[in-house]
């Protein structure tokens, strides 16, 4: 076995390979999804974000990825990968940088991941994630949207407006969005990217109000939610859980068995949205933490 850094054109179709194959099996590890794992490359380069991959031979066995303190690692369940090895790495990586802390995603029934990181030093904390699915058994009726609003696709041609659109979205207070262009062709030109899956809700006369980007993977037969926002001068009008519904709907079409987005303890507000647009928890995580300076 040995690790590497991740390298996007050596690495890339064989990790999403190993991530696809164990969402598909449901393995008790298996986190990501292709979608996600898409969207969150676009910060290759950025300083605290790094991935590194587990290879067996010309095979990729596991990657660990760190953005800040947060923390996943997956192996393939049916190779001998050893996630200890993936979690060396990242700490080495952390340390260097002089960060404080990490804080590991473990999924709950993923037992033998927790028993050792558990004897590594990592401590459960009180910050949690969890998995938000909604099961396509019977076709969605689709969005119901208010008087002067349309639904779109998000095309080339829209690109800087939807980047605006998204920067609007996502900025607060002191801490607007670093999204931008360059963000955005990398992300667009991911291989699992469709800009068929990205509905657009727009008013009569052109103003781009909310976006969802989805992800659909083949093997899983399962879409990923992958942002979503709402521009601030059209909250609290039910766009949110329209674009949602939209999303149901073109999933259904592909023949997806369920869509999933994940969410986290620290957002109230994403979860009851979800919640309201017919997503149901399935599973959660829950976030192991090791300090790095004893």
């Amino acid at each position: 076995m040995g690790i590497r850094p991740f390298d996007r054109d050596r690495d890339l179709a064989a990790v999403l390979a190993l991530v696809s194959r164990s969402r598909a099996r449901g393995d008790p590890g298996a986190i990501l999804h292709p979608g996600g794992l898409q969207w969150w490359l676009r910060r290759l380069g950025r300083a605290g974000f790094d991935v590194a991959v587990q290879s067996d031979g010309d095979d990729v066995v596991g990657l660990a990825l760190r953005d800040g303190a947060d923390v996943i690692a997956q192996t393939d369940a049916l190779r001998a990968a050893d996630p200890m090895e993936l979690l060396a790495w990242i700490e080495s990586r952390a340390r260097d940088a002089r960060d404080p802390e990490l804080l590991l995603s473990v999924a709950e029934n993923d037992e033998n991941l927790r028993r050792m990181v558990v004897a590594h030093g990592y401590e459960p904390s009180d910050r949690y994630g969890y998995e938000l699915v909604c099961d396509l058994t019977t076709r969605p009726a689709g969005p119901v949207l208010p008087a002067a609003f349309e639904v779109l696709s998000l095309t080339p041609e829209l690109t800087d407006r939807y980047v605006e659109l998204h920067r609007a979205a996502w900025s607060r207070p002191n801490a607007p969005s670093t999204y931008d262009r360059r963000q955005h062709d990398v992300v667009t030109a991911m291989p699992q990217f469709r800009y068929d899956l990205v509905p657009i809700i727009a008013t009569s006369h052109g103003a781009l109000a909310a976006y969802c980007m989805s992800w659909w993977d083949p093997r899983s037969a399962a879409v990923e939610i992958e942002p979503l926002g709402t521009h601030p001068d059209f909250r609290r009008r039910g766009l949110a859980t329209a674009i949602v519904h939209e999303v149901l709907r073109r999933s259904s079409a592909l023949g997806a068995k369920y869509v999933l987005v994940w969410g986290t303890s620290g957002n109230p507000e994403a979860k009851a949205l979800y919640l309201s647009a017919g997503l149901r928890i399935r599973r959660v995580l829950r976030d192991h933490r090791l300090a790095l300076d004893r």
